[in-house]
C-alpha cells in the first residue's frame, strides 16, 4: 500500500510540474515590469521632494542673510554711539566744561544722592546717582562736578535718541560712585510695554553706581583678565544678568580716559530675549544664533540641548560661510556678522523642514500614492487575477495530496485510525505497525491497549466517551505479573510498570513504553479514533531516575541540616570557651614575657572564629534556616551605634570616617535590626580593613515607597584599594575573597559579602557594589521596612522655631547634613565652609549659636568668638557624649550623636557667653536640684554586674550621693567593716555571698544600719514583703532617679517627709539615645568576656551558677531595654529555680541565648571578605 502511495505522488507532482513552471515564469515577468513602473514614480517623487526641500533653504538662507546684515549695522551703530560718548565726555570733562547743575539737581543729589535730569525738547529724561562718600568728598565743588557729569548725560542722551538706539545706556564712574542712566529707570523702553515690566525696574538708589560698576568689571576681568578696557577699546560681553534689568543681556562696555587714567565706563545692554526674538525664524521653524569667534553660542532664538550644540559648533568649524551643511539632524549654514563681532548661525532640523514644506509633501505624497494605487488595481484587475486564480487552485491541489502522503508516511510518529466500536486499525503508517508489533494477518490492537483505551471510558464506548484529546502511557509488551496480581486493573499494571521500569529478567533493556495521544474523528460514516503514538521509554526512565534523585538530594539537605545545627553548638562552645580562657590566661600575673605570643594567639583564635561563624551562617542561609525578625525598631538609634562604635577605629592612619545620616532616619519602623546592623557592620569593616588613607563615609536616608512601605538606602563609600571589573564581577559570590584578600593581606572566607547579599534578598532589597582600582569602592544597599500600623504611629510633633545656628564644616556634604538635622529640631541653619565666609556672615548677622567641626581648632572658634559672644559647640569625631567645656563659651561633643549634638546647641543656645557649662558627669536627665538630706551621703552597692555598677554609680551621683561599689557580698561586707556606711543597697543574687547573707553579716556589725534590696526580680511575690525579710526597702533594678531619691529619702537617716521637685526628663526611666549606646558598648564589652563563662556553665552543668548568671544577665538588659533576653534571662532562671538537676531545656535555652547575643550584639560576625 505504501508503494502505491508513492507511485501516486510521484506522478501527481509529475502532472502539475510543466504547468506550475509556466505560471511562475510569467508571473515573475508581470511583476518585474509593474515593479519597475511603480519605482520610476517613486523616485521623480523624491526629486520633486528635494527641489522642494532645496528652495526652502534658500529661502531661510536668504533671510539669514538679511539678518546678518541688520545686527552688523546695530553693532556698527552701538560702537559709534560709544565713540560719540566718549568724545562728548571728553568735551563736558576738559578745560571748556563748567556750568553748575541746576539747583533742583543739586539739591535732589544733596538730599537723596538721587536726581532726575531732563534735556531740552526730548521727551524723555535721566537719573544721576550719587554716593554719599562721593557727594562728601565733593565738597563745595558739587555744583561744577554734577554740572559735568548733567551736561555730559544730557549729551549723550541726544546722541542716543539721535542714534535711535532703544537700549539703556549708562555712564559710571570709575574711581568715584556715581552713575548717569539714558533714559531713566521710570521711562520704558522698546518692549518693555505692559506695567508688569516696568513695576519690576528697581528704584533709582546712590548704591547702584556702585553696583553697576561692579558688575561690568568682574564681567570685563572674566573675560579680559582686565577690569577697564583700553583706550579706544569696545569689549562686547558675553550674557549676564544686569541688576538694572534683571534679565540676561550682551553688553558693549567702553571707557573714556583722563590723560592716561580711565574715569568712566560706557555701557549699553541688549537684552537676551528681545535679540531672540529679533533672531527668530518664519513660524519659529528651525534655530537662528548668534555665535562667537571662538565659537560659543551667545543668543539662541530657542534654546538647545547639549548635543546639538556641540554638533552645530563642529558643523561651523567644517564648513566655509554660504554652503549647507547636512547632517543626521538637520541642516546648518551660517552668515558672517561685520568687526569680527562672529556669525549668524542657522539650524533647520529634518523635522522643522518638513512641517515647513508641509502643504507641498502632502499634494506630492497624495499625487503619488494615487498614481501606485491606479498602477495596482490595473495590473490586479487585468494581469494577475487569471494567472493566479489558476495557479492557486493547482498549487493547493498538488500541496493538499502532497501534505496528504507526508504526514502518512514521512512523519516521524507513529499513526493509525481506529474504529472505536471493535478497536480495529482501519488505516496506519509503518512507524505505527513497528510501535505496535501488528501482525501482517491481523488488524486489531494488542489487548492490553485495548483495555488501556476502556479504561478511559470504562462505560459503552460511544463519540461522547471519547469527546476529547487524551493520552496514556503504556507498556509496548504486556508485563508478565505473578500470580497474585492478575486482578490489576490495566492502569494499576501501567503504573507499577511506569514506578519501576527495571530491567528484563533476562537481564535484557528495559521495557519499551509508548504514549498513545488520540481525539474523536468521523471517516468512512464511522466514529473513529486519530491516535499519535510516540517511543517514550527514555523519558520514563528518566522521570524514574530524576524521583530517585530528587529523594536522594532532599534525603542529603535534611543531613546537612541536621548537621550543621548540631555543629553550630559543637563548634562554638568550645571555640568561645578556648578564647574565654585565652583572655583570663592573659591576665594572669608574671607572663608580660609571652604578652606577644597571647596577643598573637589572640587574633589567631579571633579570626578562627569570624570564619568559623561565616561558615555556620553562610550554611544557615543556604539551607533555608536563616530566620528574620519582624519588629519595631528607630532607625538613628541603629545607625548611631554602628557609627560610635567605628569612629576610633582608623588608628594611626590617617583615615576621615563621616557618618552621613539624613533627618529622615528619625522614625520607627519593622524589620530586622540586627541583620542590618550585621550588613552594615561587615560593609564599614571592609571599608576599614582595606583603607589605609583617605576617606570612609556611611550615608542613610529613608524613602517613602508605598503608604504602608518605606525604603532604607544605605550606601558604604571609602577611599581603598578598589577592585578591578573580574573582581567586581564575582564579589558576591562565595569565597570571592581569596585572591583580592591575598593581594591586599586581609585574611577572611571570602563569605561576608555573599552574606550580605543573601540577607538583602531576604529582607526583599538588593546590594551593588561600584569600584574603580587605587581609587576606591562604594556599596548601595536598598531595605524595603514596613511601616508602624497607622493607629500605632507617634503622632508628628509641632516644629518649634528656635534661632538660626552658624555651621562652619570644611566638609560641605556634612554641613549639609547638619542643616537638615538642625531644621529637623526647629533651628534655622545657615552652612560655610571657610573661616573668613564665618567671620563676615557673623559681622552682619547675629546667632543663636554657632557649630564648628573637627577640622578646625579652638584657635578658630576662638576668632569666631571674638567678633560675636555666642555659644560654640565643638563636633569632633573623638568627642564625649554628653557635651564638656572645652574654654569659656565652648562646647566639645561627638559629631555621631544627634542628641548629643542637640543637646549641646541647647546649652550653648542658653549658656551663651556667660559661664562655663557642665562636663560630661552631669547628665541632661538629672533633678533639677539636689535634696540636701542626699547631699554627700555615702553610700555601699552590692552588685556584681558591671553594667549596673556605672549606672547605679552615675545616678547616686547625680543625686548628690557618694557611692562607693562592691562587685559582691563579701566585697561589700570587708569595704563596711573599714569604713562604716549608714545606707547599703545590694543585689540579691550574687555569688560567694548573697544579699541575704550580707544583710546578716550587716546586721551584726551594725544593727541600725539600713539596707536597701536592689534588685530586678520577676514575681510579684517575691517583690512584695521585703521589710519582712530585714530590708528598710526595695529599689527596681534599674530605677528611676525619681524613684531611687524617693527610696534613698525613705530610708536616709533624718529623712524629710517630701522630696524635691524633680525635671520631667528626671522622672522617667527611659533612657536617652546617647546613655543607651553607651550602656550598650559597656554591655558589649561585658559580653566578651561573660558569654564564655555561660558556656563552660553549660558544660560544667551547673544549675545554680547558671541561676547566678541568668540573674546578673537579666538586670543588665533591663538597663539597655533589650526585653526579648529579659524575658529569656528570667525564665532560664525561673527553669533553674523549679528544676534541682541540669535538664535539657536548660542546654537548650541556654545556646539558643547565647547564639542569639552573639548575633545581636555581633560578637562572633566579624566578617570579611
Amino acid at each position: 500500500m505504501q508503494k502505491i502511495l508513492d507511485r501516486t505522488q510521484e506522478s501527481l507532482a509529475q502532472a502539475f510540474a510543466t504547468l506550475a513552471q509556466s505560471a511562475k515564469r510569467q508571473q515573475r515577468l508581470y511583476l518585474v515590469t509593474i515593479g519597475s513602473l511603480m519605482l520610476i514614480v517613486l523616485i521623480f517623487a523624491l526629486v520633486l521632494i528635494v527641489v522642494a526641500g532645496l528652495k526652502q533653504l534658500d529661502y531661510r538662507r536668504a533671510l539669514a542673510s538679511q539678518n546678518a546684515t541688520d545686527i552688523s549695522l546695530l553693532i556698527h551703530q552701538e560702537e559709534s554711539f560709544l565713540r560719540r560718548a566718549a568724545l562728548t565726555l571728553d568735551y563736558y570733562y576738559g578745560p571748556s566744561g563748567g556750568r553748575s547743575a541746576p539747583d533742583d539737581v543739586q539739591q535732589a543729589i544733596l538730599k537723596t544722592g538721587v536726581a532726575l535730569g531732563k534735556t531740552d525738547g526730548a521727551d524723555s529724561n535721566f537719573d544721576i546717582v550719587v554716593g554719599e562718600i562721593t557727594r562728601n568728598a565733593w565738597g563745595s565743588q558739587l555744583g561744577e562736578r554734577l554740572g559735568r557729569l548733567y551736561e555730559a548725560a544730557q549729551s549723550t542722551l541726544v546722541t542716543q535718541q539721535a542714534f535711535e538706539i532703544q537700549q539703556r545706556a549708562t555712564l559710571i564712574g570709575l574711581n568715584e560712585d556715581y552713575a548717569a542712566i539714558l533714559p531713566s529707570l521710570t521711562h520704558p523702553l522698546a518692549g518693555q510695554t505692559s506695567a508688569l515690566d516696568q513695576a519690576a525696574m528697581p528704584a533709582p538708589q546712590p548704591a547702584i553706581a556702585s553696583l553697576l560698576r561692579e558688575t561690568l568689571e568682574r564681567r570685563i576681568e572674566a573675560q579680559t583678565g582686565r577690569r577697564v578696557p583700553r583706550k579706544g577699546e569696545r569689549i562686547w560681553l558675553e550674557p549676564y544678568r544686569d541688576p538694572l534689568l534683571n534679565r540676561l543681556v550682551i553688553s558693549v562696555v567702553g571707557a573714556y580716559y583722563d590723560g592716561d587714567t580711565p574715569t568712566v565706563l560706557i555701557s549699553t545692554s541688549f537684552p537676551l530675549d528681545a535679540l531672540a526674538l529679533r533672531l527668530a525664524p518664519p513660524d519659529n521653524e528651525g534655530v537662528n544664533l548668534l555665535m562667537t569667534v571662538d565659537r560659543r553660542i551667545a543668543v539662541s532664538s530657542m534654546p538647545l540641548d547639549a548635543s546639538v550644540t556641540n554638533l552645530v559648533q563642529r558643523a561651523v568649524a567644517a564648513t566655509p560661510s554660504q554652503i549647507f551643511h547636512y547632517g543626521r539632524e538637520g541642516v546648518i549654514f551660517h552668515e558672517p556678522l561685520a568687526l569680527g563681532f562672529g556669525l549668524l548661525v542657522g539650524y533647520v532640523p529634518w523635522r522643522a523642514l518638513a512641517v515647513a514644506l508641509g502643504w507641498q509633501l502632502a499634494v506630492i505624497g497624495c499625487l503619488t500614492a494615487l498614481i501606485l494605487m491606479t498602477i495596482a488595481l490595473m495590473a490586479r484587475y487585468f494581469g494577475l487575477r487569471l494567472l493566479r486564480n489558476s495557479f492557486a487552485e493547482t498549487s493547493r491541489a498538488l500541496q493538499s495530496e502532497m501534505l496528504n502522503h507526508v504526514l502518512v508516511s514521512a512523519t516521524p510518529v507513529g499513526l493509525c485510525i481506529v474504529r472505536q466500536s471493535d478497536y480495529s486499525v482501519l488505516t496506519t503508517n509503518a512507524l505505527a505497525i513497528e510501535l505496535l508489533g501488528i501482525e501482517a494477518d491481523s488488524n486489531r490492537l494488542p489487548p492490553h491497549i485495548v483495555g488501556e483505551f476502556l479504561a478511559q471510558a470504562p462505560v459503552q464506548p460511544s463519540a461522547m466517551s471519547f469527546a476529547r484529546v487524551a493520552a496514556f502511557v503504556v507498556p509496548a509488551r504486556p508485563a508478565r505479573m505473578p500470580a497474585q496480581s492478575v486482578q490489576q486493573s490495566p492502569t494499576e499494571q501501567r503504573n507499577e510498570a511506569q514506578l519501576s521500569p527495571s530491567p528484563d529478567q533476562d537481564g535484557g533493556a528495559p521495557s519499551q513504553f509508548l504514549q498513545f495521544i488520540y481525539a474523536p474523528a468521523r471517516y468512512a460514516g464511522e466514529n473513529v479514533l486519530f491516535c499519535a503514538i510516540l517511543d517514550v521509554t527514555a523519558q520514563t526512565v528518566l522521570e524514574q531516575q530524576l524521583r530517585h534523585a530528587q529523594q536522594t538530594s532532599e534525603a542529603l539537605m535534611r543531613a546537612r541540616t541536621n548537621f550543621f545545627a548540631a555543629m553550630s553548638h559543637e563548634i562554638r562552645t568550645p571555640l568561645n570557651a578556648l578564647l574565654g580562657n585565652l583572655e583570663l590566661f592573659a591576665r594572669t600575673p608574671g607572663l608580660e614575657a609571652h604578652s606577644q605570643r597571647l596577643a598573637t594567639l589572640d587574633l589567631a583564635a579571633d579570626a578562627l572564629r569570624r570564619v568559623v561563624n561565616d561558615i555556620l551562617d553562610f550554611s544557615k542561609i543556604d539551607a533555608g534556616e536563616m530566620l528574620l525578625v519582624r519588629e519595631p525598631f528607630l532607625l538613628i538609634d541603629v545607625f548611631e551605634n554602628i557609627a560610635l562604635s567605628y569612629a576610633p577605629m582608623h588608628g594611626e592612619r590617617s583615615i576621615r570616617f563621616y557618618a552621613l545620616l539624613s533627618p529622615t532616619l528619625d522614625q520607627t519602623l519593622i524589620g530586622d535590626r540586627m541583620r542590618i546592623s550585621q550588613i552594615v557592620n561587615n560593609l564599614l569593616s571592609n571599608a576599614f580593613k582595606f583603607t589605609s588613607t583617605g576617606k570612609i563615609t556611611l550615608r542613610a536616608e529613608v524613602t517613602d515607597d508605598s503608604p504602608d512601605r518605606a525604603m532604607l538606602t544605605i550606601r558604604v563609600s571609602d577611599s581603598g584599594a578598589g577592585m578591578n571589573e573580574e573582581t567586581l564581577a564575582r564579589l558576591f559570590k562565595p569565597f570571592a575573597q581569596g585572591e583580592l584578600g591575598a593581594s591586599h593581606g586581609a585574611g577572611g572566607t571570602g563569605l561576608g559579602l555573599a552574606i550580605c547579599a543573601r540577607l538583602c534578598e531576604l529582607m526583599g532589597g538588593h546590594i551593588v557594589a561600584e569600584s574603580v582600582p587605587s581609587v576606591g569602592s562604594a556599596f548601595r544597599i536598598s531595605i524595603p521596612l514596613a511601616k508602624p500600623p497607622v493607629d500605632s504611629r507617634a503622632p508628628a510633633k509641632a516644629r518649634k522655631q528656635r534661632g538660626i545656628v552658624l555651621v562652619l564644616s570644611m566638609e560641605r556634604e556634612a554641613g549639609e547634613i547638619m542643616e537638615h538635622w538642625l531644621h529637623h529640631a526647629g533651628w534655622a541653619g545657615h552652612l560655610v565652609t571657610l573661616p573668613d565666609a564665618a567671620q563676615a556672615w557673623l559681622r552682619l548677622n547675629r546667632a543663636d549659636a554657632v557649630v564648628v567641626s573637627g577640622e578646625y581648632g579652638l584657635d578658630v572658634i576662638a576668632a569666631l568668638r571674638a567678633l560675636q559672644p555666642v555659644g560654640v559647640v565643638w563636633i569632633t569625631r573623638a568627642g564625649p557624649l554628653h557635651p564638656e567645656a572645652r574654654g569659656e563659651g565652648v562646647l566639645e561633643v561627638t559629631e555621631f550623636s544627634r542628641t548629643a549634638v542637640q543637646s549641646a546647641i541647647e546649652l550653648a543656645h542658653e549658656t551663651k557667653s556667660t559661664t562655663a557649662v557642665p562636663t560630661a558627669a552631669r547628665s541632661e536627665s538629672g533633678p533639677a536640684g539636689i535634696h540636701p538630706t542626699l547631699r554627700g551621703l555615702p553610700v555601699l552597692v552590692a552588685e556584681d554586674n558591671p553594667l549596673i555598677q556605672n549606672l547605679i554609680a552615675e545616678q547616686l551621683v547625680e543625686l548628690g550621693c557618694v557611692p562607693t561599689i562592691a562587685h559582691d557580698g563579701e566585697h561589700a561586707l570587708k569595704l563596711f567593716e573599714e569604713t562604716p556606711f549608714e545606707l547599703v543597697l545590694t543585689d540579691i543574687h550574687m555569688p560567694e555571698m548573697d544579699g541575704y547573707q550580707l544583710l546578716a553579716a550587716l546586721r551584726k556589725l551594725q544593727a541600725t544600719v539600713r539596707v536597701l534590696a536592689f534588685s530586678a526580680v520577676a514575681e510579684h511575690e517575691e517583690a512584695h514583703n521585703w521589710r519582712e525579710r530585714g530590708f528598710s526597702g526595695y529599689v527596681a533594678k534599674p530605677a528611676s532617679l525619681r524613684e531611687l531619691q524617693a527610696a534613698l529619702l525613705e530610708a536616709a537617716p533624718q529623712s524629710v517627709a517630701t522630696a524635691e521637685p524633680m525635671s520631667s526628663a528626671a522622672a522617667g526611666s527611659a533612657l536617652s539615645t546617647d546613655d543607651k549606646a553607651r550602656y550598650t558598648a559597656m554591655l558589649k564589652q561585658h559580653l566578651q568576656k561573660d558569654l564564655p563563662r555561660l558556656l563552660a556553665i553549660v558544660e560544667e552543668e551547673d544549675v545554680q551558677a547558671l541561676a547566678g548568671w541568668a540573674h546578673s544577665a537579666s538586670g543588665a538588659f533591663v538597663v539597655v531595654q533589650e526585653p526579648r533576653f529579659v524575658e529569656q534571662c528570667r525564665r532560664l532562671q525561673r527553669l533553674c529555680n523549679d528544676e534541682g538537676r541540669w535538664t535539657t531545656e536548660m542546654d537548650e535555652i541556654s545556646i539558643s541565648l547565647h547564639e542569639a547575643l552573639s548575633d545581636h550584639y555581633g560578637l562572633d560576625e566579624q566578617s570579611a571578605h
